[in-house]
């Protein structure tokens, strides 16, 4: 095998053959058909050639002499015979003749060779390719002449032989066309080769040779020049035959080189005799018919075809073995994730139907539910292992597949199923850490960042901050529950005004200052032999600031450099950096200082937390706590960081890109600045952390922790004051430390209060007394200008030409001189012009006037200054643009006018002046015609022409456009505005292009009037017949025909339209039209649906609720709600349900005077269901008279009289209206308030009327806004207790409070106020008559909550009881568990009850009893876990009994408490007679003294006696005589033998006695002989009845299988039949087939 340069082997083609030999050719015209012919040859026919054998000869298919036959198949079969056409003697249609060849199958062709016989080549012909015979492309044109190719196939023609520039270019030749050789000429046509790819094949080339039927399309016959144009311009039957018959075609051989289309892949092609055709013997692993396709499993790369230099051998899938085919895919060889043999991710191959439980594009991978273990490759076998996940704890049955998938970092390796949340384990088996209860895995809510807990499982046990049962919610006075806080909650700054506050719910951004680059030099002279501390400071750019209580938790960043000369580089400089924050009078620095080591040319970057551990104060050195840290940053005067260098130094120090973390409202970043607190503050207090006072209000003292913010005494000229209680920028022309005096040239009493205390003074008087005097001041008055500081200048008049007002303060430049303050219409520096509008006389006659320019025929409003003309757009005329052109002299034509002759147009009715130098003459037209012919004095042969034209559209703001009027009809060419002509009489239109109503005939002098006044004077236009108008009747044509109305007596009666489907009857109302509409349709026709119906013309009811419809839907006072189609009610926003008619999820309450139609829930925000709550009605609770004082924020309650109160004051209501008010939720707060005043109004009157505070979590203060009640009058006010008119108090916002905040409020009121100040000099206030309206339980219906299950909770959220499953009930404030159950107790039933032990964690086996040493033996009542898992140790154990399950008995105590029943008892061993208390811990016996016997030693032994507390031995010489007798008495009585002593017989009774009851069971009637005959007899007859009837059952079976037999035999003889049918159908089908073929 031959490789190419890449190292791929080539492509295979097979052999070039002559595919013609086998191909089936055929002709449309053949000479001696059906007739014989004479022909003759060319060559005979040249002069000058010599001829042998002149004679002509004979074609004749029917001949029997083969050479006399000329048949098409003589072109192919190889023989000398050879195909000819009939002469064109037979007619000129035999110039066109067609030869077909059918390959049989597609072929590739490489060439065509054709070879004429005795006469020339043909002159023009097509060559044409098919694939399927019925549509033909060409391969190639010939003609005889290079201008042939372009009249006839419009080709440009390639000259000389032919050559190609495309694959598939398709060119016209003569080169094979030419006359000679007149016999014996070939055409050689390629196809391939001196094509552009004819060594590399591409599809083009493939599609372009490709086919199966080849066609010659003949089409001129080649003749000699001579006969030329004798056979152009006549009929070839005409001419001489010894001409024509020497013309026709003649072909000997036709070769098709070409080879079978196997795509590069194959070498031969032998025939199939099965598929009968040629077949590709395919290499390079592919298949298919052409090795069009890769082969099953080779699919890795696409398929190519095979070139000359590229064999493209289909590459094999790497399926690792597990996979026998696959296929490719572009997107995955695009991203590369195939890969091949090689290991290299190259091509596309997918394998398909993995095997072994792989999957994957290469199957590398495993099925769902399984995975391959660490480390074992793909192509192991049985590489996969099922994955074996517990369902319940499992996300899906699928585990970790694989290394490739494997996160080990995360813990997920190959095998680890995905567990749910909860769940751990490989397999997914158990709980996770912070859950409990496997299967369940219940979530521990035990917060470990607010708890001690190490396991959130365990009881939880709060930080010192912390509260609530799970330990997640800060103390009140708390907030930022963090995990690092040993406390858990830091403690609310607020500076000491407010202990509500909570994180700061924006995030922080960096504030950075990279472009400043602060540089400095040492200022003492530094050496390198000088060792020397330097102190540089650095002042950081954000002193500005002041306020950085933001910053507080976040960073100060900051990069240092040191800076030195090439020569130093290698210097490097230790030193210490630290950060100094200045104020509030408090200095503090950081510690420990940051300790650097400085590399000259690269900056180190350093960033300081802002937290109080990281500080001292800079003079005491004493750590600072988080108060000092914020009272600094709550006044920033200075930010330095300090340098400290260890050595000396040269060069320069340079600090840049300082930032400084700050909390940003539009901040990106999604990490919040927990650290930073947000106050809830009273008022007059404000900041993040209420250290500033609010708008208004002024520090008293200036001291912020703890200090007093009280309201600016500035008498309503000012709203802000500084730290001493001076008002800043006072007002009404006021001054003073509290507004209190009057500004110069101005008097009156500042103290009222009112925009009008201080007035101007007189103008005749240049000053006057105030209440207040004022010093003279260092600049000019008013209405002067000058530097009167300086010396020789004076304060001068302004100069503004008498058009300022001179006592208006600022109304010209004290500088300059400038006029500001213009009047009367007047600008410019001096005042000494009109302003833009305005024209006129600004100096003198003081006279602008506006300009009054028409909006809509100006183009702008400014005129001139001095004319006050406007600039006017197209055709408008008049000083302001305001009316339109009258007419337009189109040309004045005088051929012999005076010289100086000179013709004006004035605005006017139509004027025309006629100017001479000698004299003047004035034409007045008050009327013209058409066209007025004017003839001027002067010009008597040249008439001069003056066409008028009207003009209308002055509203139209583009100019006026012309009137257009028709001029026969109309009175001038003026129209109106809207371009309506003024008509002659009989005239009409717009235009007055038609006649009037009674006139017709409308002509060049107008219309004639009819004379029909019968008929109201409606005649025909045209002819003046006399007509009834349109639908009327009668005999003056008065009356409206039936269904129709409204007669007119021009335009008649109009149609009812009555609506067949929405109206009674076709008759409507003759005066308005109304039709008689049913109850369901509405309209003057009855032709839509009424309000409340749909669906026209069904007209169905909708439905529509219209408490929950919305309001532009529904009629109120009808009480019905239309809707949309199809039928769909337009429900409010809070309502659902196809009639509106129901609230939506998590809403409730439908109303109609409510918006949105329902209320959200509020169920304290931890559930979003709720339902209206039935059985309660709504009650006023009263307060007659409020009568004692507060003065807590200026609020009081009783009667006042006084001769003036600064405010505000407010009522506070009594207790009952704080806590919990939701019931009253709908109802009202009413109220009746009476003031008394020295003026009614003032702006205490615009305070807010109502603040009510509450929450639990959050507290909100909430206003309502009134009216306010007039002076002396007794009010009653009612404030609705709902959301929609409350607003939020001290909020910048103006939006209305929400229902969640506001139902928060009233879930916890703490208090509710009433203005009790109003107007200006308040004497006496009274509140009286005040109530709420509540609701008590009844059996009317009412709106309010029932909660279900939750969300975000507004107060300390309910938690379920931590009773671990014990117990089902718990305290409701408490949360201590009730009735613990499963032998538990405890607050949590979180311990064993008394006589249990064991680890609690949920289930009822979670205590066992304590074994002590037996559960049914046991002598401790309680035992405590210890040792290894579930091992315990008794710790309770009665008296007497020891060990670890108190299994043995205490010293002095004896027993087998381990055995059953067994128990522990005191030894009780006598003292007299034991050498100790204790005795043997099983038997109990003790251990007794010398002659002491007995279990507790308390008896003497044999021949011992007692003697006091002793045993004394009495075994002596006398006593022991006696004693020894007595025991040889003993000893003869026991030796006595007493066999064959007769007993009583006592067992030979009991035998008897058990012999006489079997006896008397044996001889009972149930087992008698004759009992059990009588059974037998019984059975027998029985069983002789079964036997029949199985008898009977078996005949019929019988029966039955007779009758299958037959129907079987039937069955046989049927198929038997049937077969005999269908070889008989057989046979004809192959005689049939066989006569086809014979065909």
């Amino acid at each position: 095998m031959v490789l190419n340069p890449t190292g791929s082997p080539p492509g295979l083609f097979p052999a070039i053959f002559n595919l013609a030999s086998n191909a089936e050719i055929t002709t449309n015209a053949t000479c001696g058909e059906p007739e014989p012919e004479m022909y003759c040859k060319l060559v005979e026919h040249v002069p000058g050639r010599r001829i042998r054998n002149s004679q002509c000869r004979t074609c004749n298919a029917q001949s029997q002499n083969p050479k006399e036959q000329h048949p098409i198949t003589n072109a192919i079969d190889g023989t000398n015979g050879w195909w000819q056409s009939p002469s064109i003697k037979n007619g000129r249609q035999f110039h066109w003749v067609t030869l077909t060849l059918d390959l049989h199958q597609i072929f590739q062709v490489a060439y065509v060779i054709i070879k004429a016989a005795n006469s020339p080549r043909p002159g023009n012909w097509v060559l044409e390719r098919s694939m399927d015979g019925v549509e033909y492309t060409p391969w190639q044109y010939y003609a005889i002449s290079d201008t042939e190719c372009l009249t006839r196939y419009n080709i440009t023609p390639r000259f000389g032989p032919p050559t190609y520039k495309r694959d598939d270019e398709v060119i016209c030749t003569s080169y094979y066309s030419r006359l000679v050789p007149l016999e014996h000429g070939e055409i050689h046509t390629s196809l391939i080769n001196g094509r552009p790819s004819a060594d590399q094949l591409t599809s083009e080339l493939l599609d372009f040779t490709s086919a199966r039927y080849i066609r010659l399309r003949l089409q001129r016959i080649r003749t000699l020049n001579a006969d030329l144009m004798t056979l152009s311009y006549r009929d070839p039957k005409e001419v001489d035959p010894i001409v024509t018959r020497r013309y026709y075609y003649s072909i000997k051989d036709i070769s098709v080189g070409g080879m079978c289309i196997c795509y590069g892949h194959a070498q031969s092609c032998p025939w199939d005799p099965v598929a009968k055709k040629l077949q590709c013997v395919c290499e390079h692993n592919t298949c298919g018919e052409s090795c069009n396709e890769c082969c099953p499993g080779y699919h890795q790369e696409p398929w190519q075809p095979g070139t000359l230099s590229d064999g493209n051998t289909c590459e094999k899938c790497n399926c690792h073995d597990k996979a026998n085919d696959c296929y490719f895919n572009q997107t995955v060889a695009n991203r590369k994730m195939s890969m091949n043999s090689h290991g290299d991710f190259h091509g596309g191959g997918v394998c398909i139907s993995c095997t072994q439980n792989t999957a994957g594009v290469n199957c590398e991978a495993c099925a769902d539910g399984f995975y391959r273990p660490n480390k074992v490759s793909p192509h192991n076998e049985n590489p996969c292992v099922e994955c074996s996940c517990d369902m319940k704890g499992s996300l899906t049955p699928a585990c970790i597949r694989d290394d490739n998938h494997a996160k080990p970092e995360n813990g997920l390796n190959p095998g680890q199923c995905l567990c749910m949340e909860g769940f751990a384990g490989e397999r997914c088996d158990r709980c996770a850490f912070g859950y409990r209860d496997f299967p369940l895995c219940s979530h521990c809510e035990c917060s470990l960042e607010g708890s001690l807990n190490i396991d959130p499982c365990t009881e939880c046990i709060c930080k010192e901050n912390v509260m609530g049962a799970d330990c997640d919610l800060c103390k009140q006075g708390f907030f930022n529950l963090e995990g690092s806080d040993p406390e858990g909650c830091t403690e609310c700054f607020c500076f000491g005004v407010s202990d509500v506050c909570e994180s700061s719910p924006w995030s922080m951004s960096q504030v950075t200052y990279s472009h400043t680059h602060i540089q400095i030099h040492p200022h003492c002279e530094i050496t390198v032999f000088l060792s020397v501390t330097l102190f540089p400071m650095f002042s950081v750019p954000f002193c500005h600031c002041y306020v950085k209580l933001t910053s507080y938790g976040g960073f100060l960043s900051y990069s240092v450099a040191y800076d030195v000369s090439v020569d130093n580089v290698d210097r490097s400089l230790p030193s210490q950096f630290d950060l100094i924050i200045e104020g509030n009078g408090r200095t503090l620095r950081q510690m420990p200082p940051m300790q650097l080591v400085l590399t000259p040319l690269r900056e180190q970057h350093v960033s300081v937390e802002l937290l109080p551990q990281g500080f001292v104060d800079l003079h005491t050195g004493q750590r600072v706590d988080r108060d000092e840290l914020m009272t600094a940053l709550a006044d920033v005067a200075g930010l330095r960081i300090r340098g400290h260098l260890n050595a000396s130094a040269e060069g320069e120090l340079r600090l840049s890109t300082v930032s400084l973390d700050m909390v940003d409202i539009n901040s990106t970043n999604t990490v919040q600045a927990r650290d930073v607190e947000q106050c809830e503050c009273p008022l007059g207090y404000s900041g993040t952390s209420c250290e500033s006072c609010s708008s208004g209000f002024y520090r008293l003292g200036g001291i912020l922790f703890g200090g007093n913010c009280l309201q600016c005494e500035c008498n309503n000229h000012a709203t802000e004051c500084d730290i001493n209680r001076v008002c800043l920028d006072c007002t009404h022309n006021t001054t003073g430390p509290h507004c209190d005096q009057c500004l110069h040239g101005y008097y009156g009493n500042p103290s009222e209060g009112t925009p009008e205390d201080c007035q101007r003074c007189a103008s005749t008087v240049p000053t006057c007394h105030s209440f207040r005097l004022y010093n003279p001041s260092p600049w000019c008055a008013n209405g002067y200008h000058g530097d009167p500081t300086v010396a020789g200048q004076e304060c001068v008049v302004c100069e503004c030409n008498g058009n300022v007002d001179p006592w208006e303060p600022g109304h010209c430049d004290t500088s300059s001189g400038m006029c500001l303050k213009c009047h009367s219409h007047t600008s410019g520096d001096q005042c000494e012009r009109c302003e833009d509008g305005y024209y006129g006389d600004a100096i003198t006659a003081k006279n602008c006037q506006a300009c009054g320019c028409h909006d809509k025929g100006s183009y702008s409003g400014v005129c001139d200054l001095l004319t006050g003309q406007c600039t006017c757009k197209p055709n408008v005329v008049g000083e302001k643009c305001d009316q339109c052109q009258v007419c337009r002299l189109y040309s004045i034509l005088c051929a012999h006018a005076p010289k100086g002759q000179e013709f004006f147009w004035l605005y006017g009715r139509v004027t025309c002046i006629w100017n001479l130098e000698a004299d003047t003459k004035l034409l007045t037209l008050t009327q013209l015609s058409p066209l007025e012919r004017l003839v001027i004095s002067g010009c008597p042969r040249s008439p001069a022409y003056l066409l008028p034209v009207g003009f209308h559209g002055l509203l139209s703001g583009q100019g006026c456009r012309e009137c257009d009027c028709i001029q026969s009809g109309s009175v001038s060419v003026a129209c109106e505005e809207d371009g309506r002509c003024q008509c002659i009489p009989g005239v009409a239109g717009d235009k007055c292009d038609r006649c009037h109503h009674s006139y017709f005939n409308y002509q060049g002098s107008g219309c004639t009037q009819c004379e029909c006044a019968h008929t109201h004077g409606n005649c025909n236009v045209t002819t003046g017949e006399c007509i009834c108008p349109p639908h009327t009747r009668g005999e003056k044509c008065d009356l409206c025909e039936e269904g129709h109305w409204g007669h007119d007596t021009v335009t008649g009666c109009k149609s009812c339209n009555c609506s067949e489907m929405g109206s009674y009857a076709t008759e409507c109302g003759i005066t308005n039209g109304q039709c008689q509409c049913r109850s369901d349709f509405a309209g003057q026709n009855c032709d839509r649906c009424a309000m409340g119906y749909r669906g026209y013309p069904e007209c169905t009811v909708c439905n529509c609720n219209i408490n929950g419809t919305r309001e532009e839907f529904c009629d109120e006072a009808l009480g019905v709600c239309s809707c949309e189609a199809p039928g769909n009610c337009v429900c409010k926003d809070n309502v659902g349900g196809g009639g509106c008619d129901e609230c939506k999820k998590g809403t409730l309450g439908l109303s109609v005077s409510n918006p949105a139609g329902c209320s959200p829930c509020f169920c304290f925000g931890v559930s979003s269901d709720c339902e209206e709550l039935g059985g309660m009605v709504r009650v006023p609770v009263s307060t007659i008279h409020l009568s004692k004082p507060s003065s807590s924020w200026g609020w009081f309650s009783e009667d006042i009289e006084t001769p003036s109160l600064a405010g505000p004051y407010y009522w506070r209501l009594p207790k009952h209206y704080q806590g919990n008010k939701l019931l009253s939720y709908g109802g009202n707060l009413s109220y009746v308030v009476a003031f008394y005043a020295m003026d009614g109004a003032g702006l205490a009157n615009y305070e807010p009327q109502v603040l009510m505070r509450g929450g639990h979590l959050g507290k909100q203060v909430i206003y309502i806004d009134m009216p306010a009640p007039d002076n002396g009058v007794t009010t009653r006010q009612d404030v609705p207790l709902t959301e929609h008119k409350w607003k939020y108090f001290n909020s910048v916002s103006e939006k209305a409070v929400s229902h969640s905040d506001f139902m928060a409020v009233l879930s916890h009121i703490e208090y509710i106020t009433i203005k009790a100040s109003y107007g200006t000099g308040l004497q006496q206030s009274r509140l009286e008559h005040t109530h709420t309206h509540t609701r008590i339980h009844t059996q009317t219906h009412t709106l309010t909550e029932l909660n279900k299950r939750g969300k975000r909770p507004l107060i300390q959220p309910c938690v379920p009881c931590r009773c671990n499953n014990h117990s089902q009930a718990c305290d409701l404030d408490t949360g201590e568990c009730l009735g613990c159950q499963h032998n538990t107790a405890g607050e949590h039933c979180s311990v064993c009850s008394s006589g249990y032990y064991g680890d609690v964690k949920g289930s009822v086996r979670d205590c066992s009893l304590c074994a002590c040493p037996l559960k049914e033996n046991s002598f401790s009542p309680t035992c405590a876990l210890e040792g290894v898992v579930g091992d315990f140790r008794c710790n309770a154990c009665k008296p007497g009994y020891e060990g670890r399950y108190c299994e043995r008995c205490s010293v002095g105590y004896y027993g087998n408490p381990s055995g059953p029943g067994g128990k522990c008892e005191e030894c009780l061993c006598s003292t007299a007679g034991s050498l100790h208390p204790a005795c043997d811990s099983l038997t109990g016996q003790c251990e007794c003294k010398a002659g002491v016997r007995g279990r507790l030693c308390d008896q003497c032994e044999a021949r011992h006696v007692l003697d006091g507390d002793q045993c004394v031995l009495c075994d002596d010489e006398c006593t022991r005589v006696l004693l020894d007798d007595l025991d040889a008495v003993e000893c003869s009585f026991l030796s006595v033998n007493l066999t064959g002593v007769i007993l009583s017989p006592y067992s030979t009774l009991v035998n008897l006695e058990n012999d006489t009851q079997e006896v008397k069971i044996l001889m009972s009637s149930y087992r008698s002989p004759d009992y059990h005959l009588t059974r037998d007899e019984e059975d027998m007859t029985n069983l002789t009845q079964d036997i029949d009837g199985l008898l009977q059952k078996a005949m019929g079976v019988s029966a039955d299988g007779e009758e299958v037999a037959r129907s079987t035999e039937n069955s046989v003889t049927q198929g038997a039949k049937l077969l005999e049918y269908i070889n008989t159908i057989q046979t004809a089908i192959q005689g049939a087939a066989t006569g086809h073929h014979a065909i």
